[in-house]
């Protein structure tokens, strides 16, 4: 179960950074272009990304009920709220700017965004760039509480509590 649990973090943080890079990389020389590599973006966040965080989710869970000597350690409870925030993060925020993002850069590829253009002038790139900046901040958080609930593995400290030395 172990390493079932760091096969899916190491996929999701892959995942993640993998986006990230693209994301980062990706120039809009055609529209087109961009919104290939947009869809291509969200085919990896829903096929590896999504799955890869409810296997390590899951796996976390299972590994904390297979060994009840964990359940009182306070980095455990660390390392839980963590992998919440992750879940909530990724799915609530990272997912839907994802989703929002590669819609609008299809619209744009089919030429739909041709006529509102017209109608909102030098603001029709806002809603994109609302996405991709929601999206991207999101992407940075959930790789950063990554780190702090692997930090929270290795390290293992006591974070106070009654009895505790």
């Amino acid at each position: 179960m172990l390493w079932i649990h760091l096969a899916s973090v190491a996929a999701f943080a892959g995942a993640t950074l993998t986006l990230l890079v693209l994301a980062a990389t990706i120039t809009p020389v055609s529209p087109l272009s961009f919104a290939a590599v947009r869809q291509a973006m969200s085919i990896t966040a829903e096929l590896v990304a999504v799955p890869a965080l409810l296997v390590m989710i899951v796996s976390g869970m299972l590994l904390v009920v297979a060994r009840p000597g964990l359940i009182d350690a306070r980095w455990v409870w660390g390392k839980a709220l963590a992998g919440a925030l992750v879940t909530v993060v990724a799915l609530v925020q990272v997912q839907p700017a994802l989703r929002r993002a590669t819609a609008l850069a299809v619209q744009e590829a089919a030429g739909s965004v041709v006529q509102a253009e017209a109608m909102l002038g030098a603001n029709a790139q806002v809603p994109m760039d609302a996405a991709l900046r929601r999206e991207q901040s999101g992407q940075w958080i959930t790789l950063a509480l990554l780190g702090l609930a692997t930090g929270l593995a290795v390290w293992r400290p006591r974070l106070g509590g009654a009895g505790e030395r």
